[in-house]
């Protein structure tokens, strides 16, 4: 049985960040809102479509890889463990799974790095807009319980760019 290796699945080459072999483009939060408020503005849903499939997809083919790759990491908690410390490690915020299972469930963020940008540069929001972390949840979702992408539909309940205590997510099959 091969051990885990941190800094084998995410590592930096240089400038890059790489997480389960692949370049991962990890932005600041100037340019992460700033996408984000473009593809809202510029698309509407459409654009809000395309950062949700883009964090599904890229999400789905990193969990997928790490979990065929390391047998150790076999039990629902483990690999749920696995997911928040690389959500955490990414810079991407924190995720406390509350009830997870193949039909979907809930999970919550107390911090996010798009909250934070998102408040620093335009303040409150109406609508939830964590897009980004509904998608990469989406992903992960797949991966963990063999689905293709698309499978799961994650909607944010509660978001702290309206200003609520935390980003809650209820996960659903689609």
């Amino acid at each position: 049985m091969k051990p885990f290796n941190w800094q084998e699945e995410l590592d930096r080459d240089g400038h890059r960040l790489v997480f389960s072999g692949q370049t991962f483009a990890m932005h600041c939060h100037h340019y992460n809102i700033n996408l984000q408020k473009m593809l809202e503005e510029a698309l509407g849903e459409a654009g809000v479509a395309l950062l949700y499939d883009a964090a599904e997809k890229a999400s789905f083919h990193n969990f997928e890889y790490l979990f065929a790759r390391y047998d150790q990491i076999k039990t629902l908690k483990s690999k749920l463990e696995m997911v928040a410390i690389m959500y955490q490690n990414c810079g991407l915020g924190i995720l406390h799974f509350r009830q997870i299972g193949p039909d979907g469930g809930i999970l919550s963020s107390p911090a996010s790095h798009h909250v934070t940008g998102w408040l620093a540069k335009h303040g409150r929001r109406e609508t939830a807009g964590c897009h980004f972390s509904r998608g990469w949840i989406g992903g992960v979702m797949s991966a963990l319980f063999g689905k293709p992408t698309g499978y799961y539909d994650v909607r944010e309940s509660s978001c702290k760019m309206k200003r609520d205590r935390e980003c809650v997510f209820e996960i659903g099959v689609r």
